[in-house]
């Protein structure tokens, strides 16, 4: 997933000499047909820098791409690559969201697909619980890995509370040192007592040596019955409320199973991703700091007045995006560079928050649209 430093490391390549060349390049992990793929996007790469920049020779962008033109071009489960070339410096990033092969040549370096790829894409942990054990998933990139626990976690009832004692209507368990008492009287009041302390043992654990520490949301697959009990005893702050898996997993064939919990989950987070950015926009459209109009958009991100942008994935808008606001369209470079990607740039470096949406993921039905931090503040 892409972070605060991908998207950091883009902007501050836009301070340098351009134009810049952005190669996208689907990764398929079958090396002839990426280096078929990529030896066209480059090929198309110098058509277009010949013929909107004939000013600027392709040997200022050369060194750029020549660790890609005979090495790899894979990198772990890697579904792209991302190459933005300046005159003077570049900046390669390995891209998780499945790509179409692109390549542009822009006034500033292209980085919806790294504001894409970090919201299309969100880390997460995956706690597998029944009544008897446990397993811990993490997603990361959109990549769901089982967790190798080490023999000290509590991933089974028996191994954190003991073998099972009784003396005269007591129930216990040792475990080690320490003796952990289930209760009194029957079998299944014993029982519930130790289903109590499991959960308690599990989620102690698991907030202290995941959630506590990577801080990203834990997402529970329980039953029904699980589910209700977990989350009555759980002091993990970072337990999902709302996105939740009920099923009885399969612990023994877990890492079988993580694909498509991975693609239930993100449905889930997705839809109720949406959801609230629907509210949130409703409420500041009622409260007039909602801007669509090209022109009065151009301006607040000048004026550093725009809070949030939305823009939908595949739109784009020919122009560039001056220092004083205007829209340019003169020059054959200014025709084929994207407006919008130029808006996020620049709301981006002034602290704005962007997000690169598919079409039903956005709140609102036009392709770009900007919530204003103070409206009275901005002269359009």
């Amino acid at each position: 997933m892409a972070n605060h430093f991908d998207l950091h490391a883009a902007t501050a390549l836009a301070t340098k000499p351009g134009p810049f060349m952005t190669m996208i390049l689907p990764v398929t992990g079958v090396p002839v047909t990426d280096r078929t793929q990529f030896n066209s996007l480059l090929k198309e790469g110098k058509r277009q820098l010949e013929t909107v920049a004939p000013n600027r020779a392709w040997s200022a962008y050369e060194d750029s791409f020549a660790p890609y033109e005979h090495g790899p071009l894979t990198n772990g489960s890697a579904r792209g690559l991302l190459i933005m070339a300046g005159a003077t410096e570049s900046y390669h990033y390995w891209l998780h969201t499945a790509v179409m092969p692109t390549v542009t040549v822009t006034y500033q370096p292209n980085v919806l697909p790294i504001l894409q790829s970090r919201d299309l894409t969100s880390d997460y942990d995956l706690l597998l619980l029944d009544g008897k054990g446990f397993e811990l998933a993490q997603v990361r990139s959109g990549r769901p890995e089982l967790v190798n626990l080490p023999v000290e976690a509590p991933t089974t009832l028996e191994q954190a509370l003991g073998s099972e004692l009784r003396d005269r209507g007591r129930w216990q368990r040792s475990a080690g040192d320490s003796t952990h008492y289930s209760g009194t009287g029957t079998l299944d009041a014993s029982k519930s007592a130790d289903q109590r302390n499991y959960f308690m043992a599990v989620d102690a654990y698991v907030s202290q040596h995941f959630s506590n520490v990577d801080q990203v949301p834990l997402i529970l697959v329980a039953a029904a019955s699980d589910q209700g009990n977990f989350r009555k005893l759980s002091q993990n702050a970072y337990l999902d409320a709302n996105v939740r898996v009920v099923q009885h997993p399969n612990l023994a064939a877990a890492n079988q199973t993580l694909a498509a919990l991975t693609v239930g989950v993100n449905d889930q987070r997705h839809v109720q991703a949406t959801q609230i950015r629907q509210d949130a926009y409703d409420k500041v459209r009622q409260q007039n700091q909602v801007v669509q109009d090209l022109g009065a958009l151009a301006t607040a991100a000048v004026q550093g007045q725009i809070a949030k942008l939305w823009i939908q994935d595949d739109a784009s808008q020919p122009g560039h995006l001056t220092e004083s606001g205007d829209v340019m369209t003169a020059t054959a470079l200014s025709r084929q560079n994207n407006l919008y990607n130029d808006l996020a740039l620049l709301v981006s470096q002034r602290g704005g928050q962007v997000e690169v949406l598919p079409a039903d993921a956005m709140p609102t039905r036009s392709p770009i649209a900007a919530q204003l931090r103070i409206r009275e503040s901005v002269q359009l």
